[in-house]
């Protein structure tokens, strides 16, 4: 057996012997071979200075394959990139051809609808109309931006230049910019229509909206995304029942608590964001 305490595994001979003869080694050869092995044990492989070392890289270097100017020239243009937000814009840009007409024409009719309703005062509560419309873009929204996942496509996405952060922002960006686009007109269209408050309804458009996207995105991460979007907005529906049928109205939906919504969307989409890639191996598919 060998020596605890020695970084040789053969301290016999019989060791030795038995492994040169598995490698095919005749009895003469054997002969020859072990004391040779036997030496190995013993010797002490030299330290090389720091001189040695850069002799063996200049040496080295000229046999190397010298490394592509188009990949060098690649990675600096991403590089420079990676410091401002053209690369998210750009990559949001090659995105869109991802969701349908079917789309941007259902959200902005939806949008259409709420200011219709606004403006003609068919329901005494103008607010609720808007709460529970507004979040309805973000159920659609995360269905279209996210439909890959069930599509089971990701391992195609782990590929792209882009890495799935940067994709996941990218549809982000396309869908909550089209949402805000769409709330900001439509309290352009509530001022021009002579609505009161128009601050106040477009705010309560906008917030819900951010805290169904931002519960949404974060159940995707374990739940299918049909699942997730359905959860998010009955959840906000239910809520917004409740407080609408009940004295809850008074405390939750006030105007000064407005923005609470959007802010907790907010904080929800940032927890998602950063998730996202420890989840990522458990969101790949199981064979």
């Amino acid at each position: 057996m060998s020596h605890p305490q020695s970084p040789w595994p053969f301290e016999q001979p019989e060791q030795l012997g038995e492994l040169l003869r598995e490698q095919g080694a005749s009895p003469e050869e054997r002969a020859d071979l072990l004391p040779a092995l036997r030496r190995l044990s013993e010797w002490q492989a030299p330290q090389p200075e720091p001189a040695d070392t850069r002799r063996l890289l200049a040496r080295l270097t000229p046999a190397l394959r010298a490394p592509s100017p188009v990949r060098q020239a690649i990675h600096a243009h991403q590089q420079r990139r990676h410091a401002n937000v053209s690369l998210l814009l750009a990559t949001a840009r090659a995105q869109v051809s991802l969701f349908g007409l079917g789309f941007w024409l259902v959200s902005a009719l939806v949008t259409l609808v709420g200011s219709v309703v606004v403006l003609s005062k068919i329901l005494s509560d103008q607010e609720v109309v808007l709460r529970a419309s507004g979040p309805l873009l973000a159920y659609l929204g995360t269905l279209v931006a996210f439909r890959g996942k069930g599509a089971r496509v990701l391992e195609l996405e782990l590929v792209c230049p882009p890495s799935p952060l940067q994709l996941v922002m990218a549809r982000l960006v396309i869908v909550l910019g089209y949402d805000v686009g769409l709330g900001l007109a439509l309290g352009l269209a509530l001022w021009a229509g002579g609505a009161e408050h128009v601050l106040a309804l477009t705010l309560s458009w906008l917030m819900p909206l951010l805290l169904v996207a931002g519960l949404a995105l974060l159940l995707t991460l374990r739940l299918p995304v049909q699942a997730a979007a359905s959860l998010a907005y009955g959840s906000w529906l239910a809520i917004l029942t409740i407080c609408s049928t009940t004295n809850l109205q008074a405390l939750l939906l006030t105007p000064e608590l407005s923005v609470l919504p959007g802010c907790i969307g907010v904080v929800l989409l940032a927890i998602a964001l950063l998730r996202l890639h420890a989840d990522m191996h458990r969101l790949l598919p199981r064979p």
